[in-house]
């Protein structure tokens, strides 16, 4: 990178990075495929990823429906479709100028005011996919246009001289704002229309579908598509194509199936939805004595979202290396660094500046809560140790033949140090409560995941399931989760990201699928089986420790046994390493199990295993194929989706591991 900056990652987490051997003359500080480690010297702000931006204020409506429509429809149909932009339209001014959380939440000049940008989805096909676009465009909206197969062959459907030239008139106001699908005619003709319909679904906040209500013609067509919408979660905005009736708001499947009362009015339903979708959520204040304890000095409640943009690179200070190094000694393994990897492809770029700053305060959260808890065992194994040391100087001082005054000096001298230890471990548990190590390490990488996948997807015109994000920030919980500020980003940036533009059969048999097969799958198989091989053999090693210290305890009490009558001074000795040895046991079991280095272990092999099949079957696809791209971005999105379900399993079985101090 010519600005310096790199990238970094996790080292035994979900989703990040992957380990390798150690490099002579390398400090692996930083972690992460994409990390690169730097000695200490050359390590400054000046080279560290910039402060994330704020998303843009956008909001994007598609439009499917019939090509051939009722003429008598047709000014009923443009006056609902004029309706219906401007309430989207007005519902977006009014959040934009009177929510102070809008506001706040989004980018625009100091003292400017907040204007949203609005994109029209549009094919332009004959018929429903124009019908909106000339009164989009008097709005302010601008035009987005997929196609389901390059121009030329895309205006072989437009059979008079009228149709072609309203089609390059609107396709002109769209400007470098297209994308061709790698569709084809003959037996993938239904299917390219499919595709086209469903970009428009992936693409869009609102569908506007122009539909009759009928079954449809099959694949590709409008009901079709609707019910596609309607399955994915994002709601549609239907106007019957020959009936004069109210427009119906279809929130879900459930909305096809068991349509609304006439008494919902569609109007309502779609400010409501924009009105919950647009301004960030409400932050989760914290419970119980430890949210007490975090709040402490703050004054008032800051949002995780607020948090995360006020956030700047910290330096990774000593302290926070104990993890690492710890890892390193007992799996004989450093931590990874590959060089980045700067995108070529403008809207992967997009998603690769967001990627950086995630991923980097991910990192350095990371750090300091996985070695907080090693320091909380450590220092709780050091507290025993000088409990004891202190017993003992007690005893062996109050014995005739040991009374010696520098026994008795020591004695305050180890209770001191077991004070000192046990004030580390609660400082260590209030600064990780009042910085909240543990949460924004969590939700860090979980925004930082998703910005990556969305990396490799957006070059084809794919997008991640929003049903996915959303479960994956709420995860089911039955209360307010705070991590949901995190699905509300997610979902800003992809609103506001630009569209791919130009020829898709390009990107999909060069760069892009160089990206899924390297980036996304062949750098993620490889963390994960080098990360298996890692936890096995860290667990293996603290698992051997404790084995050893336990051996030594029972050494040291059949020794106490036998020397209790001979030489009593030794017993108590041998009574005191009895007494210690069992709790630097217990701070390497301790260690372990809070590290869940088995599971990690387990569930690396299978990743890796699956994303070996998924390597294989993105290898066998044909890219002289047509629709080439859809192969590739429905094998993408499955194994960006395999491993969003990887992250989210991970994501919840650290949620519960706070560092506390007993």
């Amino acid at each position: 990178r010519v600005d310096g900056s790199s990238w970094f990652r996790n080292p035994i987490v979900a989703g990040s990075a992957r380990p390798a051997r150690r490099v002579s003359g390398q400090r692996p500080d930083r972690d992460g495929p994409r990390a690169r480690r730097v000695p200490s010297f050359e390590w400054s702000s000046m080279n560290a990823p910039r402060s994330p931006t704020r998303p843009a204020l956008a909001l994007r409506i598609g439009i499917t429906g019939a090509r051939s429509l009722d003429a008598a429809q047709l000014p009923h149909l443009s006056d609902q479709l004029q309706d219906m932009l401007s309430t989207a339209r007005q519902t977006m001014q009014d959040l934009a100028a009177r929510d102070l959380r809008v506001t706040a939440a989004y980018d625009h000049a100091t003292g400017a005011i907040l204007v949203p940008s609005l994109r029209l989805v549009s094919p332009l096909a004959r018929g429903a996919d124009r019908l909106p676009a000339r009164a989009a465009l008097a709005l302010g909206y601008t035009l987005h246009v997929p196609m389901p197969f390059p121009q030329a062959e895309y205006e072989r459907d437009f059979d008079t001289p009228e149709d072609l030239a309203e089609f390059r008139g609107l396709l002109a106001q769209a400007g470098e704002d297209w994308l061709a699908l790698d569709g084809d005619r003959g037996p993938e003709m239904n299917r390219s229309y499919e595709a086209v319909g469903r970009y428009v679904v992936q693409h869009s906040d609102v569908v506007i579908a122009i539909w009759d209500g009928g079954p449809g013609a099959g694949r590709g067509g409008t009901a079709n598509i609707v019910r596609y919408a309607a399955h994915t979660g994002v709601p549609v905005w239907w106007l019957h194509a020959t009936e004069d009736r109210a427009p119906v708001w279809i929130a879900d499947i459930q909305d096809l199936r068991y349509p609304r009362s006439a008494a919902e009015q569609a109007e309502t339903s779609l400010q409501a939805y924009l009105t919950a979708l647009i301004p960030p959520p409400t932050p989760c204040h914290p419970h119980g004595i430890p949210g007490w304890l975090s709040q402490l000095g703050q004054g008032r409640h800051v949002s995780p979202e607020d948090e995360y943009f006020a956030e700047r690179e910290q330096k990774r200070r000593w302290p926070w290396r104990a993890y690492a190094k710890l890892m390193r000694w007992t799996s004989g393994c450093d931590l990874p660094w590959t060089p980045p990897r700067l995108p070529a492809n403008t809207v992967a770029r997009y998603w690769f500046d967001r990627y950086e700053p995630a991923n980097a305060r991910a990192t350095e959260y990371a750090a300091r809560y996985r070695s907080s808890y090693v320091w909380v065992f450590g220092l709780g194994t050091l507290a025993l140790i000088f409990g004891a040391l202190a017993l003992l100087s007690s005893l062996l001082h109050s014995t005739a033949h040991w009374q010696q005054e520098a026994l008795h000096t020591l004695t305050p001298v180890f209770a001191g140090g077991e004070l000192a230890a046990l004030s580390l471990i609660l400082t260590l548990v209030c600064l990780g409560m009042r910085w909240d190590w543990h949460e924004h390490s969590i939700e860090y990488r979980l925004l930082a995941e998703l910005y990556r996948k969305q990396q490799a997807l957006a070059p084809l015109g794919w997008t991640l399931p929003i049903t996915a994000v959303r479960g994956m920030a709420t995860a089911d919980r039955p209360a307010p989760d705070r991590a949901g500020w995190v699905a509300w980003l997610f979902a800003a940036e992809q609103r506001a990201a630009p569209p791919p533009r130009g020829e898709l059969a390009q990107a999909a048999q060069g760069t892009a699928r160089s990206a899924v097969l390297e980036e996304l799958i062949a750098e993620q198989r490889s963390y994960h089986t080098d990360r298996w091989k890692m936890a096995e053999a860290a667990g293996h090693t603290l698992t051997l420790w404790g084995w050893i210290l336990f051996g030594s305890v029972f050494f040291c009490v059949v020794v106490k046994l036998v020397l209790e009558f001979e030489a009593p001074s030794w017993a108590v000795v041998f009574g005191f390493l009895a007494t210690v040895l069992p709790g630097v046991s217990a701070g390497f079991v301790g260690i372990r199990a809070y590290a869940e280095l088995q599971l990690i272990a387990e569930q690396s092999h299978h990743m890796a295993a699956e994303l070996e099949r998924a390597h294989r079957r993105v290898e066998r696809l044909d890219t002289t194929r047509p629709l080439v791209s859809q192969d590739l971005g429905a094998e993408a999105a499955a194994v960006a989706t395999l491993m969003l379900q990887d992250l989210e399993g991970w994501a919840r079985m650290f949620r519960v591991k706070g560092v506390e101090p007993g």
